[in-house]
């Protein structure tokens, strides 16, 4: 009896160490599988945060600026003669223009359309000022002619004599008057009634209007630019435009997209001090062809840069009088006619 209750006893033992063991077994098979599956869900949750992550860095980043900062190249411009050349220039007594106005061409040969019908009168026809400005001058004045019926437009001056604080010093600026060729009779140009058509559509020609008989080229870029800034934040003008463009950078540029659906950036970027020169990045598309631009000095500190950036826009960069190098980085006066 002994032996067996011993025997009895023994097998009771073995049989508990045999139930600790099995126990100690599925606690440590539970344990692992808990410390696997959470390590799971910790990789997971880790791979989760690192996508989720990069999606947020990736559209924080891609706010548009990477259109620009993808495909670059630096255009590099002569602090000493860039600066003071452009069709944005801010001239007035405290910022006299010091440049030069070069390639000018008389006015007379573009106050007439494609069939010879003269579509502006001058006082001064052998005055001269920039092609692009006269261009565009012509084509408002034609399409106006079209639109209205009258062809009274007339060109009182251009390049004002001797005064490098007046902003037409610089060759893109058109005074407006009025002259009836059937009764010889001459008025001042204000904008209203019929000819409010000129101050409402002239920025589709690159004008912006000065006062009520001013017409200032500053480029079609520019111009839609001051459009939608008059859209966006009201009353605005160059000043405007080059107040506001200082906020923007080639990193974070101001977008905009014009009444034509044409989509542009523009930003500023800060003359480099105590330099000859001034790296300007400007787009390019992935081809490396150049976007569209124009860029201008302020006559002041810095250059303002407007893009194209249209897929099918050809590179017909137009900043005038500017000499640069880029590298990839990234006598009829007085007479009336």
């Amino acid at each position: 009896m002994s032996d067996t209750t011993k025997i009895k006893v023994y097998k009771y033992k073995n049989i508990a160490a045999a139930l600790a063991v099995l126990l100690l077994v599925t606690v440590g098979i539970s344990t692992s599988c808990s410390k696997r599956s959470a390590g799971r869900k910790e990789t997971k949750a880790k791979k989760d945060t690192a996508v989720s992550s990069a999606a947020e860095d990736t559209a924080a980043a891609d706010d548009g600026s990477l259109r620009l900062t993808r495909n670059y190249i630096y255009k590099e411009m002569q602090n000493g003669t860039n600066l003071n050349n452009g069709l944005l220039l801010q001239v007035d007594s405290s910022h006299p223009f010091t440049g030069q106005v070069n390639n000018a061409e008389p006015l007379y040969s573009f106050m007439f359309d494609a069939d010879g019908e003269q579509v502006l009168a001058a006082s001064y026809p052998s005055d001269e000022a920039l092609p692009d400005m006269l261009k565009s001058l012509n084509q408002l004045a034609v399409d106006f002619e079209d639109d209205s019926g009258l062809n009274t437009l007339m060109v009182s001056s251009l390049i004002p004599e001797g005064d490098n604080t007046d902003e037409a010093a610089i060759g893109s600026s058109a005074d407006l008057m009025l002259y009836d060729y059937y009764n010889g009779t001459f008025e001042n140009f204000t904008g209203t009634e019929e000819y409010a058509w000129i101050p409402e559509n002239c920025h589709r020609y690159g004008f912006v209007m000065r006062g009520t008989d001013r017409l200032r080229y500053v480029g079609r870029d520019a111009a839609e630019c001051i459009r939608y800034l008059e859209q966006t934040e009201g009353q605005a003008d160059l000043e405007k435009l080059e107040t506001v463009i200082r906020d923007y950078s080639f990193e974070k540029p101001l977008f905009f997209t014009a009444d034509s659906d044409v989509e542009y950036a523009a930003y500023f970027v800060a003359a480099e001090e105590g330099s000859t020169t001034t790296s300007v990045p400007v787009p390019t598309r992935e081809d490396e062809s150049e976007y569209s631009h124009s860029i201008s000095g302020n006559n002041e500190d810095g250059y303002i840069v407007i893009v194209d950036l249209s897929d099918n826009a050809d590179f017909d960069s137009y900043y005038e009088n500017m000499d640069t190098d880029s590298e990839s980085e990234g006598s009829d006066e007085g007479e009336l006619l």
